[in-house]
C-alpha cells in the first residue's frame, strides 16, 4: 500500500508504508496474536457442470470444521506474557467456529460489503 504525501510546494511525495506482520500489530494494541482456520467445503456441481460450489455440509447451519489439527493457536504473537498467551488461546479455541451464514458477514464487513438477504419464494 502506498500513502501519498502532500507537501506545501507543487511536488507530492509517495512513501511505502511498513509492513507489520498481525503478530506485530497485535502487539501494538496491546492484544494477544491467536489464530484459527477454517474448512469450506466444495464439491463439483451435482448438474454435471465442471465448476465448485458449496458442498451442503458447509451450509448446515454448523460451525465450520477447524483446518488446524490442534485448534486455535498463538505461536506467532509476540507479547511477553506466555501464560497470558496461553489462557487467550485456550479460550479461543472452546469458542465457536462461525457458521457459514456467520462467515459471510464476516466477509463482507472485512470487503465493505453490505449484504442483503434475497426474497424467500
Amino acid at each position: 500500500m502506498t500513502t501519498t504525501i502532500t507537501t506545501t510546494g507543487t511536488s507530492t511525495i509517495p512513501t511505502q508504508e511498513v509492513y507489520m506482520s498481525q503478530g506485530e500489530r497485535a502487539l501494538a494494541r496491546g492484544t494477544h496474536y491467536i489464530e484459527e482456520s477454517i474448512w469450506v467445503y466444495l464439491m463439483r456441481d451435482w448438474d454435471g457442470i465442471d465448476r465448485w460450489v458449496l458442498d451442503p455440509v458447509t451450509v448446515d447451519g454448523c460451525g465450520l470444521d477447524s483446518g488446524l489439527e490442534d485448534g486455535a493457536r498463538n505461536s506467532e504473537c509476540m507479547c511477553e506474557d506466555q501464560a497470558e498467551c496461553d489462557a487467550v488461546r485456550d479460550r479461543m479455541d472452546r469458542a465457536p467456529l462461525p457458521s457459514a451464514d456467520d462467515l459471510l458477514h464476516l466477509l463482507a464487513e472485512s470487503l465493505g460489503y453490505t449484504l442483503t438477504r434475497a426474497a424467500q419464494r
